[in-house]
């Protein structure tokens, strides 16, 4: 089957999949073409056939969701958004920013004038480079809503002239950590009425339920804790939650295909998952439904059996789990967050008396090596951190077992090890090397290791930002 894939900045990629494949199957040969480490912020929408935009099951088979017309066409967007300090591919970071610029354009996120001004600015300096009179085209009436004045489009050019020397994978980073400030920033947006049939927007984000018009002009904001739970009906979704004086309230939200329905209720459960909860419980990984045939074949051959399965729900990892994963992917794969690799990055030396050849043999032998420590320093002081809340440092050992993983404050509040499930009759505090103290220690090693070679760390790899960074 032929897939054809448009991404955020509008190119269109083509794929051949079996025609039983799953969604997943496409995603992954579409970011191995990018090459796209962090797939599990990325789906692929299509178009219902009333017009509503629908999320594909990655973990079901296309031919279940969509018409098998060749070419299948799909859109590669960002589903779950993430600060932009999580992001460690480029790749990744630049088709954030693109989504995020349609959301602009759309007006589900809005700037005031200054930030739309630094915005602009940052955008041309990553699309057309350094300031010239041939860079007129900032995207400020689109961003902003409104044309320009000539002081505005002034400030913009002034600005842009500031960034000088500022490369392309700088300028998206500072641009999409402006847009991330943002209220809105990572929602997913739903059209739907309410029970008087008023035209509504509903969003579903890492905070909770936004219920906005038409226009985005919010109406209320639900929290996910005052949720108690949601479920489809056909083309209805009913939210119960819990009101300040304590009593139920049930939100009842209009659609207009079950289909539509279906993704808001997805929407509620997966974004939760993904940035509220530590891992993604059975319950939601494993829930599923079954056509007429594989009904009738798990009654009479077996429950198990996989035939006519479809998932209800696309969630396997949360976000602290996909990061993770990615940061062990890349390690495996050999990549560095930004690398020597980097066709953009040069690794400078100072003016020494060594041929050109020497001098880059030199510099990108001390980077890999450096990197090397680096990254096994990062992965010792993740063994040292609770396993349980991810911010402390492990300082409580399990009696009688003996087992550690946790800190003192997670410990206590468990009555069994984790790691062999024995009881634990009383939590010991135990005091190992800091992560700070072992930091310390290995970036003396690193230095003393790079002068040894007769270069220095910050001239082999410098203080700019796209140089030999971990």
């Amino acid at each position: 089957m032929l897939c054809h894939i448009t991404r955020p900045d509008s190119v269109v990629l083509e794929v051949e999949v079996d025609p039983k494949a799953n969604g997943e199957d496409i995603l992954n040969k579409i970011c191995r073409k990018m090459g796209i480490i962090e797939v599990d912020y990325f789906g692929l929408q299509f178009t219902g056939t009333k017009g509503e935009i629908l999320w594909i099951n990655l973990r079901n088979r296309i031919s279940q969701q969509v018409d098998c017309l060749s070419p299948c066409r799909l859109r590669l967007r960002v589903k779950f958004f993430v600060e932009p300090h999580l992001i460690l591919q480029e790749q990744t970071r630049h088709l954030f920013l693109m989504h995020v610029k349609e959301e602009l354009f759309k007006g589900s996120l809005r700037l005031d004038m200054e930030q739309a001004i630094e915005l602009c600015a940052l955008l041309a300096q990553a699309e057309f480079g350094d300031h010239n009179h041939n860079t007129a085209n900032y995207c400020y009436s689109q961003i902003y809503g409104q044309d320009p004045s000539h002081d505005t489009i002034n400030n913009i050019f002034f600005r842009h002239k500031s960034l000088e020397g500022v490369s392309q994978a700088s300028a998206e980073y500072q641009a999409l950590q402006l847009v991330s400030s943002l209220n809105y920033y990572g929602v997913e947006w739903h059209s739907a009425r309410d029970s008087e049939g008023q035209e509504l927007l509903i969003g579903v984000g890492p905070e909770g339920l936004f219920v906005c018009k038409t226009d985005f002009t919010p109406i209320e904001r639900i929290i996910y804790p005052v949720i108690q739970m949601a479920t489809q009906s056909g083309r209805n979704v009913y939210v119960t939650i819990t009101k300040d004086s304590g009593d139920s309230e049930v939100l009842l939200f209009k659609f207009i295909s079950p289909s539509a329905a279906n993704g808001l209720y997805r929407a509620i459960t997966e974004i939760h998952a993904f940035y509220r909860c530590d891992t993604v419980t059975s319950s939601v990984k494993m829930q599923y439904s079954r056509d007429f045939k594989g009904h009738l074949a798990s009654l009479f051959l077996n429950e198990s059996i996989d035939l006519g399965k479809r998932y209800i729900f696309d969630i396997q990892r949360t976000s602290k789990e996909v990061y993770d994963r990615a940061r062990r992917a890349l390690f495996n794969a050999g990549m560095a967050v930004t690398g020597c690799g980097s066709p953009r990055d040069d690794c400078s030396l100072s003016p020494l008396r060594q041929t050109k050849v020497e001098r880059e043999e030199q510099t990108c032998v001390s980077c890999r090596e450096t990197c090397v420590l680096k990254e096994k320093l990062q992965r010792l002081q993740e063994a040292l951190t609770c396993s349980l809340c991810c911010e402390q440092e492990i300082n409580a050992a399990f009696c009688p077992c003996g087992h550690m993983f946790c800190c003192y404050n997670c410990a206590s509040q468990l009555q069994c090890c984790s790691v062999c499930r024995s009881d634990v009759d009383r939590v010991q505090h135990v005091y190992l090397p800091t992560c700070a103290s072992l930091l310390g220690l290995a970036e003396a090693k690193t230095t003393t290791f790079s002068v040894s070679r007769g270069t220095s760390v910050s001239e082999d790899c410098g203080d700019k930002e796209n140089t030999c960074q971990m």
